[in-house]
């Protein structure tokens, strides 16, 4: 069970679909009240299909082609590393991606028969992107500029679906929320590449992501994202309104972290990325919040979650992979 929640990763899914779905939640909630049950069952899709199917798909694909093997200094990327550790198998991840999938298709069957058919396209969405992103022969995330196309659509549709189950259909302002944060969440996933880029280039098959094919030049790329989600937060905050000033905070942090990160130092990338990360949740959920006050209580989620997340992995996952590279324990693989 230890090793199901770890490669959960629960602080990349609480920045990615769980606060994509809290965004379009809670502009569906400016003008009326937030139905919980239709909040949850959204975040429940996003849960298995990005935490439990898309981890599990990239886990396996990425252990067999080396790169999550390669002994590179990394801390927030790399996998989740619970195959390593010994705490999950192969054929475990395949089982629990398996059942993932199944039941995100079943609760997104029972949510469009209650709200309507059509939202099942945001599923499908999710379904074909999770697996597309790594898994043969599609293998996105192994082709530069494929992998962030993938991301961004797929965070993108989490908000659309946050938004649509609560109110039956879509506008604008979904629209230009949801590219904000999937700009913001690409550029996130930029940083989390840089330490990867030398076991990503002597995978096999060779995992040329953008930043692999761009080299020194991914800095630029990535600073495009973040610099890109600050543009559409301003214009969230001048056609939505001041209650998404903190998206636009956020972001701004996002581009200066962006451009003082060093993309070969181990310590840089972390602080930078784990920056990045909880700046992000910070910033949609405040704003979920302000939108819609029947939300508020969802910044307590990472309050309790994070910390959880870092003492398991303390208390877990660092013991289990000093046993299995027969190292004396030492400090959590986790910031």
């Amino acid at each position: 069970m230890v090793g199901v929640y770890l490669e959960f990763r629960v602080i990349p899914v609480l920045l990615w679909s769980f606060s994509a779905v809290a965004l379009g939640t809670g502009l569906a909630g400016r003008s009326g009240d937030v139905r919980l049950v239709w909040f949850a069952a959204a975040v429940g899709i996003g849960w298995l299909l990005q935490g439990v199917l898309a981890h599990s798909v990239n886990e396996v694909t990425d252990w067999r082609s080396g790169t999550d093997r390669d002994p590179a200094p990394r801390v927030l990327s790399g996998g989740s590393k619970v195959v390593r550790a010994g705490l999950l198998s192969e054929r475990e991840l395949v089982w629990a991606g398996a059942v993932a999938g199944a039941a995100a298709v079943g609760l997104g069957l029972w949510v469009a028969e209650a709200r309507g058919w059509w939202l099942l396209g945001f599923g499908a969405v999710g379904v074909v992107g999770a697996v597309a992103y790594t898994l043969p022969p599609v293998a996105l995330a192994y082709s530069p500029f494929a992998g962030e196309a993938v991301a961004f659509v797929c965070v993108l549709a989490c908000t659309l679906g946050g938004f649509a189950v609560q109110r039956g259909s879509l506008d604008g302002s979904v629209l230009l929320v949801g590219a904000t944060h999937a700009a913001y969440c690409v550029s996130m996933l930029m940083l989390h590449h840089y330490l990867d880029r030398g076991p990503d280039a002597r995978a096999h098959p060779p995992k040329v992501t953008t930043v692999v094919r761009l080299g020194a030049g991914a800095r630029s790329y990535a600073t495009a994202w973040a610099a890109a989600a600050l543009g559409l937060a301003c214009a969230c905050v001048l056609v939505v309104g001041v209650r998404l000033v903190p998206l636009a905070v956020a972001s701004l942090v996002a581009v200066l972290l962006q451009l003082r990160v060093l993309p070969d130092d181990p310590a840089s990338v972390t602080r930078a990325e784990a920056w990045v990360i909880g700046l992000g949740i910070a910033g949609a959920l405040t704003s979920a919040a302000l939108l819609a006050w029947q939300l508020a209580w969802v910044l307590l989620v990472p309050v309790l979650l994070v910390p959880l997340e870092l003492l398991v992995g303390r208390d877990w996952l660092a013991p289990a992979l000093a046993r299995s590279s027969g190292a004396p324990p030492g400090r959590s693989p986790l910031p």
